[in-house]
């Protein structure tokens, strides 16, 4: 089945096509244009109709006839159409230039939530922890065991994740540093860092008691050698390396038990890891929900006469895939405004490295002034 048949089949069954790659549907040689500009369309004319479907209504009317019959009419209305011919049949009016045209004038919509891609992958890296820079008396062992436990953690769910690549996690290191040592991290798109502090105990808390440590205990046993209860702030923060802009951020306070005063690493309490572990899984969960709703979307960048992505074999792209270039700023508000259509192109990738490809003209608009363009695979 050609790509072409394949979208009118979708767009027939009234679903929005699915944004997947589609490499494979030409070689990796010279975009076919013919069949690129019919992709092109059909892909703005699934906006368009994602967009019909949004400002439409069901109308149910009933009536009796003149020997007294019930009857019922279910009736779809809708404000959109693209200047007289419907939506559904618009694929058979195609090869009219007017028509598409038409099309471009016409208010679009992203949907509010992008199905799940198995071959496409954001790359992230997580960071060291960040911890305080001098000694916190009596959580210093506290702080560095939940560090490790979270960095593994982490690494293990990136690593396992069907939406996000994690790269290795490297020491912070200077601009000389880096120089001398010549070591240089692989790109990363996105950077995760957690932080760990000391926290207050809540007002409306009431404190732990000690053992031991009442007045007459005291008076003759003296201090009893154990950390009183004390409390730790838990944050997270994705970054998107590109634009410096957070994605997402969390926090929260977790509460450290009373604990002996011991000189050596110790395993954190079962209650406190569960605690860990159970944030740790809103976290993930939260990211997880991110990567499928928000899609997969590549910064543009214009190179020595070579329009570049910041993402390659890593993120799951191949040669051959098909992308969609539009504004950046589009995504988040998911509307197309009448004559946004218009400024769509279609690109083919037609080089990839690990974490960076190379993409060229195939339909649409041409692919000039890409200040705040993103490339979109679909």
């Amino acid at each position: 089945m050609n790509r072409l048949n394949w979208s009118i089949r979708i767009l027939l069954s009234g679903t929005l096509l699915p944004l997947f790659s589609v490499a494979g549907s030409h070689g990796p040689g010279n975009p076919d244009f013919n069949t690129d500009q019919s992709t092109l369309v059909a892909i703005k004319e699934a906006l368009v109709a994602e967009a019909q479907a949004t400002e439409s209504k069901v109308v149910n009317t009933a009536w009796l006839d003149a020997q007294g019959q019930l009857h019922e009419s279910l009736m779809v209305q809708s404000s959109m159409r693209v200047r007289g011919i419907q939506v559904q049949t618009y694929l058979d009016e195609i090869q009219k230039p007017r028509v598409e045209i038409a099309l471009d004038d016409k208010k679009g919509r992203l949907p509010d939530c992008f199905i799940k891609d198995d071959h496409l992958r954001r790359t992230v890296r997580v960071l060291p922890v960040k911890m305080p820079q001098s000694s916190v008396t009596g959580m210093d062992q506290t702080l560095a065991a939940s560090a490790s436990l979270l960095s593994h953690r982490l690494s293990t769910y990136f690593n396992e994740s069907d939406y996000w690549h994690g790269k290795g996690s490297l020491r912070e290191a200077g601009y000389y540093q880096s120089i001398v040592s010549g070591v240089r991290p692989d790109p990363a798109r996105f950077e995760l860092v957690i932080a760990l502090s000391k926290g207050t105990k809540p007002k409306d808390h009431r404190e732990e008691r000690v053992p031991g440590s009442d007045p007459v205990s005291l008076f003759f046993k003296g201090t009893p050698p154990v950390h009183s209860e004390d409390w730790m702030v838990m944050t997270g923060r994705l970054t998107k390396v590109t634009t410096g802009e957070v994605i997402w951020s969390s926090g929260s306070t977790i509460r450290v038990a009373v604990r002996p005063v011991t000189y050596s690493s110790q395993p954190l309490p079962d209650e406190m890891v569960g605690k860990l572990l159970a944030e740790l899984n809103k976290w993930t969960n939260a990211l997880d929900e991110y990567a499928m709703c928000r899609p997969v979307n590549f910064q543009i960048t214009e190179a020595d006469g070579r329009v570049e992505i910041d993402g390659g074999i890593n993120a799951g792209l191949k040669t051959g895939d098909r992308l969609l270039v539009i504004d950046g700023e589009r995504i988040s508000g998911r509307v197309l405004e009448p004559g946004s259509l218009a400024e769509l192109s279609l690109a083919q990738v037609v080089r990839v490295e690990d974490d960076l490809a190379i993409i060229q003209y195939a339909a649409g608009a041409q692919l000039i002034d890409l200040t705040n363009k993103v490339a979109l695979p679909f």
